[in-house]
């Protein structure tokens, strides 16, 4: 049953009496907290901090230029020039002048156009992609270091080749905290020594989405962006450009709710999104014969058997949604996606059509994508956030178009 999974802690935040604590509505950010994998609680330290800064700014009179504002993507940028040995200096997550710099040293060497203020989100996948597969095992296998590793990697893309793949490596103990109707100890063992899967395995045993969408990436640098609505010549091709950029959209929305995870590793979030993976397998196995509709009912009835909150299963699923992407474990990727439409989000129904659409962790079903994308544009269209690239406005008009052609 889920609950062994996943087990609600709350969270005693203390109060001042002169900064009262706001409770925040997003995923990240919620105040009794939300549970990856089922036996850790989700601890927020950010409200405190904040809290720390706003009695500090009432506290001077002095006024400062305000700074560049720091960024898990700009840490991520920087992170990964540094480590291709384009020396973007200090990780910080502002992203200044020597960033920028930095930045164009790698758009020259990749052969795009060269210009720091405009890093282009195809770009910057694909370094990210790069730097997943090189700290996951490709270092390692090609004994390549800097600009020559990103090299090879781009080679290896081109050329179809089989990437390297990550070692296998256990997780590490998961400290227990256990509801007050605890499971019997025999269960914790299973969950607390799962291995985690490698970077570019395919969860489920798939093929890769993460080289798909390497490739995907590639040929967009090499067409000199993102297709439109205006020079839009490929549909399939143009479904599979948003794909990957939801995809990417996902894992940088949830790595930056796993900065407010507090007492976990990356390892130890991954080993318990695993486990949510596991979970949720049967549903995902599912979609592949089952109507949208029937898929569901069938995920609402799991979600109220486990008597948690739609905001604690909201936000368990968008951490192990990145997760899940970032390791290629398709169950807890589709899994995730599929939980988070049935707690009231169906913007997020776009990703369970791109994996029906491709077959990437489903058996490939065009037509019952049709129905996961017809839902997704409908919500978007009655009023429903969108989640994905939401400042790009024509977008979902990008789908329809790419929808209707495809078929």
């Amino acid at each position: 049953m889920i609950v062994r999974f996943i087990v609600t802690l709350g969270v005693a935040l203390s109060l001042t009496a002169t900064a009262p604590q706001t409770a925040r509505a997003d995923a990240g950010e919620i105040l009794g907290g939300a549970v990856v994998g089922g036996v850790i609680g989700y601890a927020i330290g950010r409200d405190q901090q904040k809290k720390k800064q706003a009695r500090t700014t009432t506290r001077t009179t002095r006024t400062y230029r305000q700074g560049i504002p720091s960024t898990t993507q700009g840490a991520q940028t920087q992170t990964a020039l540094n480590y291709f040995g384009y020396n973007a200096g200090r990780v910080d997550g502002q992203v200044g002048r020597g960033t920028r710099t930095a930045i164009e040293r790698y758009q020259a060497s990749m052969g795009y156009p060269v210009s720091g203020y405009d890093f282009q989100p195809y770009q910057y996948d694909f370094l990210q992609q790069a730097y997943y597969w090189a700290t996951s095992g490709g270092q390692a296998a090609t004994q390549l270091s800097g600009q020559p590793l990103l090299m090879e990697y781009r080679r290896q893309v081109q050329t179809g080749s089989s990437l390297a793949a990550a070692p296998q490596a256990p997780a590490q103990a998961i400290p227990v905290i256990k509801p007050q109707a605890a499971e019997p100890e025999t269960n914790t063992a299973e969950t607390t020594t799962a291995s985690l899967p490698s970077l570019f395995s395919g969860g489920t045993g798939g093929p890769s989405l993460a080289n798909r969408c390497s490739g995907v990436m590639l040929q967009t640098s090499t067409n000199g962006g993102y297709t439109t609505l205006s020079n839009m010549s490929d549909p399939d091709f143009a479904l599979s450009e948003q794909f990957c950029l939801a995809r990417s959209y996902a894992m940088a929305r949830g790595e930056d709710l796993m900065q407010d995870i507090q007492g976990l590793t990356p390892d130890q979030v991954a080993a318990q999104c695993d486990s949510y993976g596991e979970m949720l397998a049967p549903q995902v196995d599912a979609l592949s014969i089952s109507s949208k509709t029937e898929a569901e009912t069938q995920i609402r009835k799991l979600a109220l058997d486990s008597g948690l909150s739609p905001e604690d299963l909201a936000a368990t699923s968008k951490v192990c949604l990145a997760m899940g992407y970032r390791q290629d474990n398709m169950d807890a990727a589709v899994g995730s996606a599929l939980m988070l439409v049935a707690m009231g989000e169906p913007a997020y129904g776009e990703l369970v059509g791109h994996h029906l659409r491709e077959g990437f962790g489903v058996q490939e079903r065009r037509d019952l994508a049709m129905q996961w994308y017809d839902s997704s544009l409908s919500a978007l269209d009655a009023g429903s956030q969108a989640v994905f690239l939401p400042s790009q406005t024509d977008r979902p008009q990008l789908l329809r178009a790419a929808m209707i052609q495809a078929q």
